[in-house]
């Protein structure tokens, strides 16, 4: 009996455990949210770019009139209805097609990194650049350096992600990142013309309440999320989970960088 007693026990402690560190997402889509998300990024942000980062969460919310978001934390990932979304968005933005993941992080980061000139291939940021462009989100001077930031960069042929790692680190040798809001990269390895490395989605994360928050825009079209995590691993392994089928037999695996450092996960 007390061998019994002892493995329900056991077995309780753990569920409770696993619960504590489940994520736990959001929309921003409400009052209290907004502010909780607001006031975790100025602590480590410049306010303005915090300002400009939440008006465009109230902007996309309400032009899509919330439809399917939530503002509260919860533990269920959201599902949302992309087919009404896809309708609401584009009969009141007409040929602006909104921000993405890259946008959002750059407007976010763009004070706290420093961003030396250097080489540029942005032959795959054109939505990125026509949504800056239409939207009038960024000066010349600051999509110059969004560029940098994004810009595709040439790799090896081979599937070992430390070469590629290796490569992502000398493109980010011109840019001193944020020690406190780490942006969290996947990296995307394509062979369509050559070999060459893409940020295919990008975030912020910063320390929140003795925990971490992340903050992404899921793509032009989808909401964005904050995300609550109990550590940094939590983050990374949802980071890839979320993206690991974007490669074929011919490529990489998709690697997550924090700034401009491999993250090590036994998912690889």
């Amino acid at each position: 009996m007390k061998k019994i007693l002892a493995l329900v026990l056991a077995v309780f402690i753990v569920f409770v455990s696993c619960q504590k560190n489940e994520p736990l997402f959001s929309n921003i889509s409400d009052d209290e949210s907004l502010e909780e998300v607001k006031t975790a990024l100025n602590a480590n942000l410049d306010s303005k770019n915090v300002e400009a980062f939440i008006n465009g969460v109230i902007d996309y919310n309400e032009t899509i009139e919330k439809v399917s978001l939530r503002g509260k934390f919860e533990k269920d990932k959201p599902e949302y209805d992309l087919e009404k979304i896809y309708e609401l968005w584009p009969a009141k933005k007409g040929d602006f097609i909104g921000t993405n993941c890259r946008i959002n992080t750059f407007m976010l980061l763009k004070n706290n990194l420093e961003i030396r000139e250097g080489k540029i291939d942005d032959s795959l940021l054109f939505m990125d650049k026509d949504a800056v462009s239409t939207g009038k989100i960024f000066n010349d001077k600051d999509t110059q350096k969004f560029k940098q930031l994004f810009s595709r960069v040439k790799t090896e042929n081979t599937k070992d992600i430390r070469i590629h790692a290796q490569k992502m680190k000398e493109h980010f040798s011109n840019i001193k990142f944020d020690k406190n809001a780490k942006m969290l990269s996947v990296v995307l390895h394509d062979n369509f013309d050559g070999d060459f490395l893409f940020i295919g989605h990008a975030g912020v994360l910063v320390k929140n309440k003795g925990k971490f928050l992340f903050v992404e825009k899921l793509s032009f079209d989808e909401p964005f999320q904050a995300i609550k995590f109990s550590t940094k691993e939590d983050c990374y392994n949802y980071l890839f989970l979320k993206y690991k089928h974007y490669h074929d037999e011919t490529t990489a695996k998709p690697f997550i960088m924090e700034n401009d450092e491999l993250v090590e996960l036994a998912l690889y």
